[in-house]
């Protein structure tokens, strides 16, 4: 079983003052260093970034064997973004999709969801009532989910299309689940 970590990471930040995400500083390196690395050490073969609105900087700055994918609509939102990383991935068994801006993630909760994922589900992190990432799709339903989303959506359609095969892990104790989407957030960087 091959297991592919997709970072969206092409946005423009403009809640955050038009400010690249994944170049935020966070334990003295790039915050996208630390969600690449959450991946890979929590059992991801392989990691691909879907860049964006700041493609040169954020590709400069993905970690050595990452790889960059450029999403040329990445203005029309999550949807695209979500397409170029799954057409990435082709090859994989299973997809652990998280955004970038999740400066909580850790090896240890990536480790959990993968290690809890079954064949025919999809597995999603909760954190209290609070849904969150990375989520984990087989191939086949991470295609699916690609192929569904519309705007800035993501997978949300697929998942609330398919609640009966969404597996709800209570992650709570494993992370802090909150994202950074405006200046007011980036205290989660401390």
């Amino acid at each position: 079983m091959v297991t592919a970590g997709i970072v969206l990471a092409a946005g423009d930040g403009s809640r955050l003052g038009g400010r690249a995400k994944a170049l935020l500083p966070h334990r003295g390196r790039p915050l996208l260093h630390s969600v690449v690395d959450a991946l890979e050490q929590g059992g991801c073969d392989r990691t691909i970034v879907v860049t964006g609105a700041y493609a040169d900087e954020v590709a400069a700055a993905c970690p050595p064997g990452t790889t960059p994918v450029y999403n040329s609509r990445w203005e029309i939102g999550m949807s695209t973004s979500l397409r170029c990383g799954v057409d990435a991935a082709a090859g994989a068994d299973v997809i652990a999709l998280t955004v970038v801006d999740f400066p909580g993630i850790n090896a240890e909760l990536v480790h959990a969801i993968l290690s809890a994922h079954e064949p025919g589900t999809v597995t999603l992190p909760v954190f209290g009532e609070r849904p969150g990432h990375p989520v984990v799709f087989d191939l086949v339903d991470a295609v699916a989910a690609a192929q569904q989303a519309r705007g800035d959506e993501g997978a949300r359609s697929f998942l609330s299309r398919n609640r009966d095969r969404v597996r709800q892990l209570d992650c709570a104790g494993l992370a802090d689940p909150g994202d950074i989407d405006t200046v007011g957030d980036l205290h989660r960087l401390d």
